[in-house]
């Protein structure tokens, strides 16, 4: 089976080619990294990730300029990862939030058997290090978002999350509605009867905040997703292409 690694990068300059190689460290002969890179990165990111996949044939350069929001990049890395064949894909922070030495554990999973393998930072064996507000949020919206919908996960905001071929070919093909970072609850919630786990993942915050457009836009599709599951809406969104 082989994996594909799916990571927008913004403005990581300092950190790109240190989270490259221990990315690449940690994958196999077959498995590729898609890096995702678009206008609003303004350094040397790009020109960074274009060195590395000159020097190794596993790393893909995914120049979007078409991009609008962190939810078009996301969506642009998943449809090249399954373009390109892959069984499982992965996604992660390209800002050094999560760890590539953990990745063995979504391989683990997925191996034994699981659609979808989700980061969670609330189990045994997780952490959470960064401003006290952000952890509030994600934890306060796990909560809130686990009583309107009826879904089990401890952690449905991470962003550190592994699927089959078949689950994120699901996704691509449904959409989701959010702009922003929201959307990792939607597909979570989309996955919520297929085979799914929960990895334990040590998770390091960036220092920037969440904006209040941001807490508005999910709290309001949160709203609309838990109307449509008390009254049998379909939910569709939009499908990202």
């Amino acid at each position: 089976m082989n994996l594909g690694v799916v990571i927008p990068m913004k403005n990581e300059e300092p950190t790109a080619r240190n989270l490259l190689g221990r990315v690449l460290s940690q994958l196999g002969e077959n498995d590729l990294v898609f890096c995702v890179v678009d206008e609003t990165s303004t350094d040397r990111t790009l020109e960074i990730v274009r060195e590395v996949s000159s020097e190794d044939p596993h790393v893909m350069v995914v120049w979007a300029p078409e991009n609008r929001c962190v939810v078009d990049a996301y969506f642009r890395g998943y449809r090249e990862a399954l373009a390109a064949g892959c069984d499982w894909i992965l996604e992660m922070d390209g800002g050094m939030s999560h760890a590539p030495e953990e990745i063995p554990r979504f391989i683990g999973a997925m191996a034994g058997g699981a659609d979808f393998a989700a980061g969670s930072r609330f189990i045994r064996g997780g952490s959470y290090r960064g401003r006290r507000s952000r952890y509030l949020l994600s934890w306060g919206g796990t909560l809130i978002a686990n009583l309107l919908l009826g879904t089990r996960m401890k952690d449905l905001t991470s962003g550190f999350e592994c699927f089959s071929h078949r689950a994120l070919s699901h996704v691509v093909a449904r959409g989701v509605r959010s702009r922003a970072h929201f959307f990792q609850t939607e597909i979570r919630y989309m996955l919520r009867d297929w085979r799914w786990v929960e990895i334990p993942i040590n998770y390091t915050n960036p220092s920037e905040r969440v904006g209040n457009e941001n807490v508005f836009e999910a709290l309001r599709i949160l709203l609309r997703m838990a109307m449509e599951s008390r009254f049998g809406g379909k939910g569709k969104g939009i499908p990202n292409e």
